[in-house]
């Protein structure tokens, strides 16, 4: 195949030159003659072009996700929502069935639920937590499976390579929302699945100052989803690519920090569900997680995401959310400061609260998104919330 025009592994060189890439806006560039002008808007050959069609920044950012991913490739996009819309775009046509988790990232739900089907593409429901209800469901020709794991925001797991073992079998792709454990604490693409997409936003940007999105994979499935990404606009800016660059060197440091210091704070509020403080505690490295095992297999850590649920539901709830004090109150996760939420009112608002307790989410939960204060100081503003 001729070079693609997206971001491929590079082998690690010694370092010359600048050490911090430069930042480079132009959105066009000047071609040496008809013919080179003519293979970059036909893209048939890589370079700088039009900033829409990618640019030098963005491809560094792409590289450096699918070496860590062991992927063939990566494409970015301008958001997460725009990374996943654009693969299930680029990949689907009118009369295609694809199979979306029920527990999968709102945003991914509504996309499915309200446009894809507008275009003709039929959406059926699974569970990603029965897997002889996806066999089932797979009896019927069926071109994608879309899931995520860890299940935003109970922390339940999905057996990932359960999952692509099944999807293979009965022929469909498999789309995976990496977003809540991206590499290095867990990599979907050596599980088995085709695709993995992520909201750059979070642990790749880590500052809460990116919006980005990205899904790598293999070239057979990128090289539609780059041309969609071409076609409709949805291209990662120069700027948030730099500072996703930047950002790069300390995201394992980053991780690690973070799950250390999310295992401590589950610890240490099992104490304070001991003492009917809280209603449950829920982390993936914890023993008392019903998917612990399954965590161990196919994880590296339990995760950067504590969930807690209080007594008094909806009302006890907000109580404590707004008391906290060091923990910001903010939707999203993965950056160096610490986030609470509560998925009533943001991730899961849209339904109702029956249909939410269906799904395992009480009224009363509260998302944390560990950053890196430290786990002492968590817990503290954890327990001056709760009254304690």
């Amino acid at each position: 195949m001729s070079e693609p025009l997206y971001g491929v592994p590079h082998p690690h060189g010694p370092l010359l030159g600048p050490l911090s890439p430069p930042l480079v806006r132009s959105t066009t560039a000047g071609q040496p003659d008809a013919e080179t002008l003519r293979a970059m808007g036909a893209g048939e050959r890589p370079g700088e072009f039009y900033q829409r069609v990618g640019h030098q920044n963005g491809r560094a950012f792409e590289s450096l996700v699918a070496a860590h991913e062991g992927a063939d490739g990566a494409v970015a996009f301008a958001s997460g929502m725009a990374a996943i819309s654009g693969a299930l775009g680029a990949l689907l046509r009118s009369g295609d069935r694809v199979l979306v988790a029920e527990e999968i990232y709102g945003g991914t739900s509504a996309f499915a639920t309200t446009d894809l089907v507008r275009f003709g593409v039929q959406v059926d429901r699974f569970s990603a937590l029965d897997l002889e209800g996806l066999r089932t469901a797979l009896q019927r020709p069926a071109k994608i499976v879309v899931f995520e794991s860890p299940i935003n925001p109970t922390l339940r797991l999905v057996d990932v390579r359960a999952v692509a073992t099944l999807a293979r079998a009965a022929g469909a792709l498999t789309l995976f929302d990496g977003t809540f454990a991206p590499p290095p604490i867990q990599n979907a693409l050596a599980l088995g699945v085709d695709l993995v997409a992520h909201s750059a936003t979070k642990f790749y940007g880590g500052h809460s100052d990116v919006l980005a999105g990205v899904v790598a994979g293999r070239h057979e499935l990128l090289g539609p989803i780059e041309a969609w990404r071409r076609r409709t606009g949805g291209t990662l800016a120069p700027d948030p690519a730099w500072l996703l660059l930047r950002s790069w060197p300390t995201l394992a440091l980053r991780v690690q920090a973070q799950q250390d210091a999310a295992l401590a704070l589950a610890q240490g509020l099992l104490d304070d569900v001991h003492h009917g403080r809280l209603v449950a505690v829920s982390y993936p490295g914890l023993p008392q997680h019903p998917d612990h095992a399954l965590a161990r297999r196919q994880m590296r850590g339990g995760g950067c995401v504590v969930t807690v649920e209080l007594p008094g539901g909806l009302t006890g709830a907000r109580r404590a959310f707004d008391r906290l004090t060091r923990i910001a109150r903010a939707p999203s996760l993965g950056g160096i400061e610490s986030l609470a939420t509560l998925p009533a009112f943001t991730t899961h608002a849209a339904l109702s609260t029956a249909q939410r307790a269906q799904a395992g989410i009480a009224d009363g939960l509260l998302r944390i998104a560990v950053g890196l204060e430290g786990a002492d100081v968590l817990l503290a503003d954890v327990r001056q919330a709760l009254g304690g």
